[in-house]
């Protein structure tokens, strides 16, 4: 008896066409992955298929629900606004708070982390430009004094984590934006600027993602 598994290279196939449908919005949030009908645009079996969407579920691109099949991951929108509002206004005070405290070898690692998070955006990497941007800002925070406060932000930063790449696949132009962000934010705090002038201008980075969501939501809607 044959066993039901397929071939590595058909499994990879299925993984990297599907996943670079939901990267590049061809499949949006909430688009139904119907599994016979890929296997027949593949022209391959449903097995590596399904296994691909295994891949993609751990990775928190896709959802499969029990009686509606396989969706590419949702976005619960009011949460997300309500979070990233809240974040934006605890990460500018936690940077503001961390800025005298970071040292030359903080700085040098700000811009090691910078420049993989461009190399990510430049290949749409997007987990991994995602999981980048959380390194980045962690980075800073544990410069900052306040331990309750960057408890905090992680605590909020939690519920971020499961759409934050979901966020970047839906409006791609903030990668850019954000990268080149982040080297003004780590200029502004070399240069020793006042501290509300970085509170507001890493506060303004976050509500930047913040703004960009809502103005695809209108477009969506309209």
């Amino acid at each position: 008896m044959k066993s039901q598994t397929s071939s590595p290279n058909k499994q990879e196939q299925a993984y990297e066409w599907i996943k670079s449908r939901i990267m590049d919005g061809t499949f949006g949030a909430g688009y139904r992955l119907v599994i016979d009908r890929l296997a027949r645009e593949l022209g391959i079996s449903a097995i590596p298929i399904r296994e691909a969407i295994r891949r993609l579920e751990a990775e928190g691109l896709v959802e499969v629900e029990r009686f509606s099949g396989v969706r590419v991951t949702r976005i619960d929108e009011q949460v997300y606004v309500e979070t990233l509002s809240v974040l934006a206004l605890l990460d500018g005070y936690a940077t503001a708070l961390a800025a005298p405290h970071l040292t030359e070898a903080d700085f040098e690692a700000l811009r090691v982390i910078n420049k993989q998070m461009e190399a990510a955006r430049a290949s749409f990497a997007l987990e991994a430009y995602s999981s980048l941007n959380k390194q980045f800002h962690e980075r800073i925070w544990q410069a900052c004094p306040n331990s309750y406060l960057v408890n905090q932000l992680k605590s909020v930063q939690e519920r971020m984590d499961t759409v934050r790449s979901t966020v970047f696949m839906l409006i791609p132009h903030r990668t850019t934006d954000s990268v080149a962000e982040h080297e003004e934010l780590v200029r502004l705090m070399i240069d020793g600027v006042p501290a509300d002038e970085i509170e507001s201008f890493a506060r303004r980075h976050k509500l930047a993602t913040l703004e960009a969501f809502q103005r695809w939501r209108k477009v969506r809607q309209g």
